[in-house]
């Protein structure tokens, strides 16, 4: 059976989405909605089947417009996260199975007023809230290569996480919204540094205990924090008692890395490396982990297997048959608690801006230090 989709948003989530899509033949791209005109985008939707009689135009102050819905068995919502929340809602009002990329809100009460409609009912398995480095096989596989390593180097001691991206063209022109708070800011979209811990780790809580906010690049934004450094205290089965951590998120900074190294107690580490979606499609790699003690590599291994678009399709077509599919609520409460512990800790704080700080947060994101 194939199922059509509706796209709420057509940017580069999408465009993630759609790649494990077009290796299928059960999901059909049917409409596409979004804030701007259609004469933007005209040759993109062409791409993908979409004529000008399937696209919609949404009011950013109104509810998505009721054609949109008709005919749909699933809608994919990818747009501004301030929008989230009441899209949500009115896709599972709808009878639509609906999956919303990121969040379902930018803030705790609109986050649960989405669980709590969930709940109430009983939509459980009609709603999926897509957190893409859950899919990433560094992560999937991380809890189980940490038991093996376990029986000769300990337990966990320490983890630092470090996440930069140099200038984007795409970060530039959605800079205006991504970084403010009205959509979760710089923080959400990096949450993919809780799902590693929660999932890859086995981290049963993540407290923050600390955090400085910078000015990585005025270029994006010189009123929100574009740098971020988030000191952590970690528990789980896997750690040594509770244990410190380090995560340093930024767009805009002179170097790209995207990393997670994890002390253990044998005084080796393990350090993963991981690549952006778009390097994954065209590559087949994804990403690799070393062990390393006293600056010798120990262990190398880069998984192989499919990447974060295909599971996710996998996902959507076991719900599509009534199938469990994802982590549950109880999961993604647990990953978006760090959320609301940061926007309680960012009020009064002041945004970092000399050119020395910035340099020693970069310098330490760069070597991983906690």
């Amino acid at each position: 059976m194939a199922y059509n989709l509706g796209a709420v948003g057509f940017g580069h989530w999408f465009e993630r989405l759609y790649a494990g899509i077009a290796k299928t033949n059960r999901i059909h791209l049917a409409k596409v909605v979004g804030v701007s005109d259609i004469a933007g985008k005209a040759e993109r939707l062409k791409l993908v089947g979409i004529t000008k009689d399937s696209y919609y135009r949404m009011d950013e102050n109104a509810p998505l417009p009721e054609e949109f819905f008709e005919g749909l068995d699933i809608v994919h919502i990818s747009d501004p996260n301030k929008y989230h929340a009441q899209q949500t809602i009115q896709s599972l009002k709808k009878g639509k199975l609906t999956i919303t990329e990121k969040t379902w809100g930018v803030n705790k009460e609109e986050f649960y007023s989405v669980v709590s409609y969930i709940k109430e009912n009983k939509l459980e398995n009609r709603a999926y809230l897509h957190l893409h480095y859950l899919h990433k096989l560094l992560t999937m596989e991380l809890e189980g290569v940490l038991k093996r390593l376990g029986n000769e180097h300990g337990k966990i001691t320490g983890v630092s996480e470090t996440f930069f991206e140099s200038t984007r063209e795409e970060d530039m022109r959605r800079s205006k919204w991504l970084f403010s708070m009205e959509n979760g800011g710089l923080f959400m979209d990096w949450i993919h540094a809780f799902e590693i811990l929660f999932r890859g780790t086995g981290a049963d809580t993540v407290r923050l205990t600390g955090l400085s906010l910078y000015t990585t690049n005025n270029n994006y934004d010189s009123s929100n924090p574009t740098g971020i450094e988030a000191s952590v205290d970690l528990t789980g089965e896997l750690f040594a008692g509770t244990v410190k951590g380090s995560i340093r998120m930024a767009k805009g900074t002179p170097i790209e890395k995207k990393a997670v190294r994890i002390y253990l107690e044998s005084g080796a580490y393990i350090e993963l490396v991981y690549l952006d979606s778009d390097r994954e499609s065209t590559t087949g790699m994804r990403g690799c982990w070393t062990l390393m003690k006293d600056g010798k590599e120990l262990v190398t291994q880069c998984p192989r297997g499919p990447e974060t678009s295909e599971l996710f399709v996998e996902d959507i077509l076991n719900m599509a048959e009534g199938k469990k599919a994802g982590f549950g609520i109880e999961y993604m409460e647990k990953i978006f608690d760090t959320q609301w512990q940061y926007q309680d800790m960012i009020k009064g704080k002041t945004l970092i801006s000399d050119k020395g700080s910035i340099a020693g947060f970069v310098s330490r994101g760069a070597s991983l230090s906690i």
